[in-house]
């Protein structure tokens, strides 16, 4: 009886009962499991108790799918179909589809997981972009918070080492000027090394005198080797080109930070400075330096990590080593240079570092170099209008000593953004100093403003003292009209060769 539905119905997979109008079976040909002869088929399974409403209407057929099936300890997942008959003998259809549903779930589930994994890393990069943006802030508001005051202490240890003071008194301030510098290095290594962890520290490449360079780094670090009790033992390349084409700042920050090691881990003993020419080829001069000492040196196992950040070196005595940034800038700097570094070290012998830098050579003629390199102040034939935008009296006052020591300015001080334009408006200006943090204004909106009013105002020229010098910062403000941008702490020089530039 049940082959002639199963030769009409047949497919692989499948299973064919017949059963009455009450359930009983009548055959199966058990294919996909057992079913005892004459039993009632809502007995194997509570599925089929909607057998009872659906066999009293006839001729139809009812589709089921994804129907769990627990038999026997065994779980399948089905689909039934079952066709109501008129002549007490109804036909139901079950197609073992388990192996289906359960790859159709597992696709289903790991490309959930798919989604909620991509979900994740969203929300991750999201967290780590906030976490990110978060550091950036506090970094940039620390040293906003530090800047005034150290550029306040330099400038006023500036003026005071030319006045009349006892050899006490200048030694006292030769402390102040030293811990000046060290605090403004250790500010701008914190900065240097979010500027790399955020990709924005970008080298410049200009034309700068090697030599001088060389000089004023050895005369910085002759005098604090000597402070300390060591002698600097250094020997200069009379064949290294005079000028170079590079980033000078960066170059300097490298021999800095490796002086300065040396320096901090030597309590007795020399600093030994070297640097000399390997070869010249292709227009490029590739320079050697050496810088070793006679400190407490490194441990072979320790080496390779003393370029990481923060890590600072153990040693048996007493160390002022920084904040572990240093060095990590350094090869930052150097690899950036498309350069080599290269460490030897003995415990309790010393160390010495080894580095090999390439610079194009100066395509400049040397006059014109020198031009360049050594711009004198103006001779200025009458006093100039300086404004100052600025709400931080110690800047103001600070500001305010070093022009009045020149006698060559009129000095204009306001400390709120909507005073700006009135002023320019009602006085002579011949010069704009503006903060990039005042209160309630930006810099960029403020220099905009100016440059909006009149044809007059375009070429006033707009310096604006920053605590931020970012690249992206550098842009936005010369696209707004400044001039130049002098970034926090600065000394006096470097104030006034920037408005002097700008007087001629």
């Amino acid at each position: 009886m049940l082959e002639a539905y199963k030769k009409k119905f047949y497919k692989n997979n499948f299973q064919y009962i017949l059963v009455d109008d009450s359930g009983n079976i009548i055959e199966s040909d058990d294919s996909i499991f057992t079913i005892k002869s004459s039993s009632n088929l809502q007995s194997v399974h509570p599925f089929f108790e909607i057998l009872d409403g659906l066999l009293q209407i006839e001729n139809e057929i009812f589709d089921f799918t994804c129907v769990n099936l627990d038999l026997e300890d065994n779980l399948l997942v089905v689909d039934i179909a079952i066709h109501s008959q008129e002549n007490n003998e109804n036909l139901i259809i079950i197609e073992n589809l388990t192996k289906h549903y359960n790859n159709y779930q597992l696709t289903a589930q790991t490309r959930n997981e798919s989604i909620i994994n991509s979900q994740i890393l969203v929300l991750k990069n999201e967290y780590l972009l906030e976490k990110e943006t978060f550091k950036n802030d506090f970094i940039a508001n620390f040293s906003h918070q530090l800047r005034n005051p150290i550029t306040a202490s330099i400038i006023f240890s500036n003026l005071l080492i030319n006045s009349d003071l006892s050899s006490e008194q200048k030694n006292y301030l030769d402390i102040i000027q030293s811990a000046n510098k060290d605090l403004k290095n250790r500010i701008e290594d914190i900065l240097d090394i979010s500027k790399i962890e955020s990709g924005k520290l970008i080298l410049t490449e200009k034309v700068f005198n090697l030599k001088n360079l060389i000089k004023e780094v050895i005369d910085g670090y002759k005098l604090i080797a000597t402070k300390k009790g060591l002698e600097f033992n250094f020997d200069i390349d009379n064949t290294l080109p005079e000028f170079i084409k590079g980033d000078q700042y960066r170059l300097k920050q490298i021999l800095a930070n490796l002086l300065n090691n040396a320096i901090a881990f030597t309590t007795q003993g020399s600093i030994n400075f070297n640097i000399s020419l390997n070869y010249i080829r292709a227009k490029k001069a590739s320079i050697r330096i050496e810088i070793s000492d006679t400190g407490c040196g490194i441990a072979e196992e320790n080496i390779d990590s003393i370029f990481e950040r923060f890590n600072k070196i153990e040693t048996d005595t007493q160390i002022d080593n920084g904040n572990g940034l240093g060095l990590a800038i350094v090869k930052f700097l150097i690899s950036e240079m498309k350069g080599t570094i290269n460490v030897e070290s003995n415990v309790n012998k010393g160390s010495k570092f080894i580095s090999n830098l390439s610079f194009k050579l100066s395509d400049e003629s040397q006059s014109i170099t020198n031009n360049l390199l050594n711009k004198q102040s103006p001779n200025l034939d009458k006093k100039y209008h300086i404004l100052l935008v600025e709400d931080s009296e110690l800047i103001q006052l600070t500001i305010l000593k070093t022009l009045a020591s020149t006698n060559n300015f009129y000095l204009n001080i306001i400390s709120k953004g909507e005073e700006l334009i009135t002023n320019i408006i009602d006085q002579d200006v011949d010069l704009i100093l503006l903060a990039n943090t005042i209160q309630g204004f930006s810099a960029i909106n403020l220099a905009t403003s100016v440059r909006n009013l009149s044809k007059e105002y375009k070429k006033t020229p707009i310096i604006v003292l920053s605590t931020r010098a970012y690249k992206e910062d550098i842009k936005l403000f010369k696209k707004s009209g400044v001039n130049s941008v002098i970034t926090k702490p600065f000394d006096d020089k470097k104030l006034l060769d920037a408005i002097y530039k700008y007087l001629k």
